[in-house]
C-alpha cells in the first residue's frame, strides 16, 4: 500500500511539473505575441521625388531643393538648373577631368559618361547668373556648399543610376559664367547614404547665410572641402564630340 502511493505521488509530482512548465510555455509564447516586432527602417528622408523616372526625379529634386535656401530678404539663394549654363536637360554632356596639368590628348582625361553623370547649376539673381556684390559673402558660400551637398545627396539617394553629380556655383560679381563647381561620387557618400539625410543635415529647413549651425557648417565643410574644382567650360573633340571640363581646386 505504502509502495502504491509512493508511485502514485511521484505521478503527481511529474504532472505538477510538466503542468509548470506548459504553463511556462504558453506564458512565453503570449509574451512574444504581445511584444511589438521591430518597425519597417526609417525612411531615408521625409521628402520624396514622386516620379519613378530619373530624368523627372533630378526636375523634382532641383525644384525642391532650391526653394528652401533663401536669402534674408526672403528671395532665393539661388535657383536650380539642370545642366551647365546654355545647356538642356536633353543636351547634357559628359564631365571629363584632366590628369595631368597640361593634357595633350583625350587619354589625358578621366571621363564620366552622361548617363551616369548630372551637373546641376546654381543660379544667381544677377545677369549671367552671376551673385551680386552685395551677397557674395563667405557666409553665402558656405550654404551654397550645403546646398550642392543636399542636391546630392537627394539625387545619389533616388535618381538612379547616376553616381557622379556636378553642382556648378554661381559667376561672381564680374564673372559672366562660373568658374567654381563641386563634384561628387556616389561611393565617396556612402555612409551618408546608409543613414537617414537628417542625421547628416539635422536642420530640415536650410539656413539662412551666416546662420548655419557650426556642427552643420562642420559637417558641410568636411563633406566638400575635397571636392571643389575649378568649371573650365566646354570642350571638343571629333571622336567624342563635346565634354565639360572640371580641374581640380587643389
Amino acid at each position: 500500500m505504502a509502495r502504491a502511493l509512493g508511485t502514485r505521488g511521484r505521478f503527481f509530482v511529474a504532472y505538477l511539473v510538466l503542468g509548470a512548465l506548459v504553463g511556462t510555455g504558453i506564458g512565453l509564447f503570449i509574451v512574444l505575441l504581445e511584444r511589438p516586432g521591430q518597425g519597417p527602417p526609417a525612411a531615408w528622408s521625409i521628402w520624396r521625388p514622386a516620379s519613378s523616372a530619373a530624368t523627372t526625379q533630378v526636375q523634382e529634386i532641383a525644384t525642391h531643393v532650391g526653394r528652401g535656401y533663401r536669402l534674408s530678404s526672403g528671395r532665393p539663394l539661388a535657383n536650380v538648373t539642370i545642366g551647365a549654363l546654355g545647356q538642356s536637360q536633353e543636351s547634357l554632356l559628359p564631365i571629363g577631368i584632366p590628369k595631368k596639368l597640361r593634357p595633350q590628348s583625350l587619354s589625358d582625361f578621366r571621363f564620366f559618361q552622361r548617363d551616369e553623370s548630372l551637373v546641376y547649376t546654381l543660379c544667381g539673381a544677377g545677369e549671367h547668373c552671376r551673385i551680386t556684390a552685395k551677397t557674395a559673402t563667405v557666409a553665402q558660400d558656405t550654404v551654397l556648399r550645403r546646398e550642392a551637398l543636399e542636391l546630392a545627396l537627394y539625387t545619389f539617394e533616388y535618381a538612379r543610376p547616376i553616381a557622379h553629380v556636378a553642382v556648378l556655383f554661381p559667376p561672381g560679381p564680374k564673372q559672366s559664367k562660373p568658374s567654381s563647381a563641386l563634384f561628387f561620387h556616389r561611393d565617396e557618400l556612402s555612409s551618408q547614404l546608409g543613414r537617414p539625410l537628417q542625421v547628416t543635415l539635422p536642420h530640415a529647413q536650410p539656413p539662412l547665410p551666416g546662420r548655419i549651425d557650426p556642427a552643420e557648417r562642420q559637417t558641410v565643410i568636411q563633406l566638400t572641402g575635397a571636392r571643389v574644382y575649378r568649371y573650365l567650360g566646354i570642350a571638343s573633340a571629333p571622336d567624342v564630340g563635346q565634354w565639360l571640363v572640371l580641374y581640380p581646386a587643389a
